[in-house]
């Protein structure tokens, strides 16, 4: 995650530039996070990552704590919004408070526990209060003094459908902004995962408990019996548990659990980690658990993140089955729901003994949380709350964009082809970008992609060459060149699909076999200029696009200049104008469904389709970038504008995308 100053981090929206805009609307694209508790992994959650996502929108955006806040009073009543995370009554909230009130601001309290009821500040609900040596009197003095401040506020944010329900009986309004990972954490997870299986040296069965802090005693005894059960007769498994580094005090007092007793020597502890090193940790497990008290109004409220975090690096999660977990797991797809102790006894045991299994559906849970809890996700919802809270009558229209995107149907997962490896190497490091190439009997081409590919200045990148069953020396080549160069690269890869599977499919094995957040697909007869991945990645980590395409140089057979249009969706009604060679968010890719089967061409342009379907939209970097071969031996000479083809392709397409209205282009 990027480094920012302790104070105020100021992001000037474009919007700010234009004299012309009117003074409530420019007060009304500024936001402003005021922390109450800025030294735990919920700041990151709520604030931290808020905040970027609020950047990404284009809103000018502040950070404070609450202690320093009442000291920028010139941030404060600039603002068109100010949030308050976990801020009890205190005068730095009576402050900011009276700021908002003299500005006009909109205030809204953002929690992330059920810590504004004091009547449920009880052991009977809440065993944290037990466990970490609190008392009902306090814990319920404190509750009542976040309830003081949400009183205050105009609305709120949380982080599940249960808290907005209990905020929506206390008579405020509440918005669902769930809680969900970085690209820091996404490319710090990947590179956990792939340091873990090629670095591990044991074959022990770990399952994994990540508790932070001893609140989770009553939570944990759900599962307790049946870990038992199963390290007992799996003498090959262990039970990973945490405690503070410096004074050994455990996040799970395992005294109160007499099931664990004969098993002692298979617990393994781990010293607990900061939120950034946690992925390495989770990377070591083999099986995640998440248990809850199902009934009780305190754990069904927590979030989902204990699935999406062991998820992003390919760890299978057994979890009780709470309203956010149901809505978040589909078992025995995702991940795997266990309500009783028999329910816990044969999933683990099941797990330990089947590793195919736990590989299949840790695959899938990471596919479901890239499309789900991912940047882009948070920007839609923190996008529909701030415009419904700053546009007056006009925000409408955002609940309007809320209910249909809620209510559109997923796609379906992408199709991969089955593939084998012919050559593979890892330097372990993060990146950011794959390239893919393609590759279907181009041996005279190929080698010249992969030397634009190693010309590029973005110095940590991976590249990915398929194969698609070639019947040239093609996939010889490509293994050929990775041997010689692939050290200029972080990771490498040369795949061979086991049978023909056209262009699109292709793509979707690229696609699925990075370990990155973005890729850039290169046809193995283009190339790309040295500053294009760095460029469109610095364009596109800016901002809420799903791609970013750049200015394509045509070679060749024609010299035609590609990519020169602005990105206007509509655009799209009368024909593509954006190439495949463009960087594409991977979450954009799952979200969609990948590429589809589209054998007669045209499969980039029913991508872009589908991604202005699910209002996934693109970014115009106006460099010159790369170059597009024009020859006679491509796939748009010799198939897609083969007489009868064309039109065959233009009547699939608008069949798909009944808003098309493709014309052919003028001469």
């Amino acid at each position: 995650m990027p480094s920012r100053p302790a104070d105020v981090v100021p992001v000037v929206c474009p919007v700010e530039a234009r004299a012309v805009v009117p003074a409530a609307k420019t007060r009304a694209t500024r936001v402003v996070f005021v922390s109450g508790d800025p030294d735990t992994p919920g700041h990151h959650y709520r604030v931290v990552r808020y905040h970027d996502a609020a950047v990404a929108l284009g809103f000018e955006s502040h950070c404070l704590t609450l202690q320093e806040a009442p000291a920028h009073d010139a941030v404060l009543r600039r603002a068109g919004v100010i949030v308050l995370w976990r801020v009890a009554a205190c005068p730095e909230a009576d402050a900011v408070i009276g700021i908002a009130r003299q500005s006009g601001a909109r205030l809204v309290f953002d929690v992330d526990d059920l810590v504004f009821l004091p009547d449920l500040a009880r052991q009977s609900t809440i065993d944290g209060i037990r466990s970490q040596h609190l008392t009902e009197s306090g814990t319920a003095g404190l509750y009542a003094q976040y309830r003081a401040v949400l009183d205050q506020m105009d609305a709120s944010f949380c982080s599940t459908r249960e808290l907005a329900d209990h905020l929506r009986a206390v008579g405020k309004a509440a918005y669902v902004l769930p809680n969900g990972f970085d690209f820091s954490t996404f490319a710090v997870s990947r590179r956990a995962r792939r340091h873990w299986r090629a670095t591990r040296t044991d074959t022990f069965t770990r399952i994994g408990y990540a508790a932070g802090t001893l609140t989770h005693q009553r939570d944990f005894a759900i599962a307790a019996p049946a870990i038992g059960r199963v390290l007992a007769e799996n003498p090959d498994c262990r039970l990973v548990l945490f405690r503070q580094a410096d004074t050994t005090e455990a996040t799970l007092n395992i005294n109160e659990f007499a099931d664990l007793r004969h098993v002692l020597p298979q617990i393994e502890w781990r010293d607990t980690v900061t939120l950034e090193a946690l992925p390495n940790e989770l990377a070591r497990f083999d099986i995640n658990i998440a248990p809850l008290e199902t009934g009780n109004l305190y754990c069904e409220a927590k979030s989902e993140l204990k699935f999406f975090e062991s998820a992003l690096v390919e760890v299978v999660t057994i979890a009780s089955p709470s309203g956010p977990m149901a809505r978040a797991i589909r078992h025995d797809e995702t991940g795997l729901l266990a309500d009783t102790v028999e329910d816990w006894y044969a999933l683990m045991t099941d797990l330990a003994r089947r590793p195919e299994r736990r590989a299949r559906l840790a695959a899938a849970g990471f596919r479901d949380v890239m499309g789900r809890f991912g940047p882009d996700r948070r920007q839609d919802h923190l996008s529909d709350a701030l415009h419904e809270l700053m546009d007056g009558p006009d925000g409408a229209r955002a609940l309007q964009t809320r209910l249909l995107r809620d209510g559109q149907p997923a796609a379906a997962p992408p199709v991969i082809p089955r593939a084998e490896i012919l050559f593979e190497s890892d330097a372990l490091r993060v990146a950011e970008v794959t390239v893919i190439i393609p590759l279907y009997n181009y041996a005279a081409y190929v080698v010249e992609a992969l030397e634009s590919v190693r010309a590029q200045t973005l110095s940590i990148l991976d590249v990915i060459v398929i194969d698609d069953a070639s019947t040239d020396e093609s996939a010889a080549l490509a293994v050929e060149w990775m041997r010689t160069y692939g050290g200029r690269f972080n990771r490498v890869l040369v795949l061979r699909n086991e049978a023909n599977a056209g262009l699109a499919l292709t793509r979707n094995v690229g696609f699925v076999a990075a370990e990155t957040a973005f890729v850039l697909p290169l046809d193995a007869d283009n190339r790309l200029l040295p500053a294009c991945c760095a460029n469109l990645l610095g364009a596109i980590r800016v901002s809420s696009a799903g791609f970013a395409y750049p200015g394509i140089q045509q070679f060749g057979d024609a010299d035609w200049l590609m990519g020169a249009d602005p990105f206007l969706p509509s655009r799209f009604v009368g024909g593509n104008f954006v190439d495949a060679m463009a960087l594409i968010g991977t979450w954009a890719w799952l979200r969609v469904g990948g590429y589809g089967d589209l054998r007669l061409g045209w499969e980039d342009y029913d991508f872009w389709c589908r991604c202005m379907e699910f209002g996934i939209g693109g970014l115009q970097v106006t460099e010159t970038l790369a170059e597009y071969r024009v020859h006679g031996g491509s796939m748009l000479r010799t198939r897609t504008d083969v007489a009868g083809n064309k039109t065959h392709v233009m009547a699939a397409l608008e069949a798909a995308h009944p808003w098309l209205r493709i014309v052919p282009p003028a001469a």
